[in-house]
């Protein structure tokens, strides 16, 4: 869903998205560099990933970044199902549920991965960033008990 008259920038917004997925394909063989240039590079710029907390600034995201896709190799996107769309000419919103196969950490078996992400969008000088990205493994209904936190200090980041 859009604005009225939010035509160019939903296409615009389009295409992002297009080089978003493709990006994420190289993301699990183990190659964040395709995404990278899709990332806003001002201090505001946040991450949330399923292999740590989030982080906040360019080199933090970037880091983040590189530290998650080394967890994946020889894998790549299979499919991703857009839940919901909101454009403005400024500012973007999209929520899909992301499916890959990868080998995860240490494992020589491939492996079904599939994320609920939340991505925000910012017009900027340069066309449209990722201002945010929040990734994990929740995709299907969970029990209340699963939402209990480890104790702080557990070593559980």
């Amino acid at each position: 869903m859009s604005e009225p008259g939010n035509a160019a920038a939903s296409a615009e917004l389009d295409a992002l998205v297009e080089e978003s997925h493709r990006g994420l394909d190289a993301f699990f063989k183990g190659d964040s560099g395709p995404v990278k240039p899709l990332f806003s590079r001002r201090d505001d710029v946040t991450l949330a990933n399923p292999f740590g907390p989030p982080r906040r600034g360019w080199s933090a995201v970037e880091e983040a970044m590189d530290r998650a896709a080394a967890n994946y190799r020889d894998g790549g996107a299979f499919g991703f199902a857009e839940v919901s769309r909101f454009v403005t000419p400024e500012l973007a919103y999209i929520v899909e549920l992301e499916h890959y196969q990868a080998k995860v950490g240490g494992s020589t078996e491939m492996a079904t991965v599939s994320l609920r992400c939340t991505t925000i969008f910012r017009r900027e000088d340069d066309g449209w960033k990722i201002v945010h990205r929040h990734a994990d493994p929740i995709t299907v209904a969970r029990s209340a008990d699963s939402v209990t936190a480890s104790p702080i200090g557990s070593g559980s980041s």
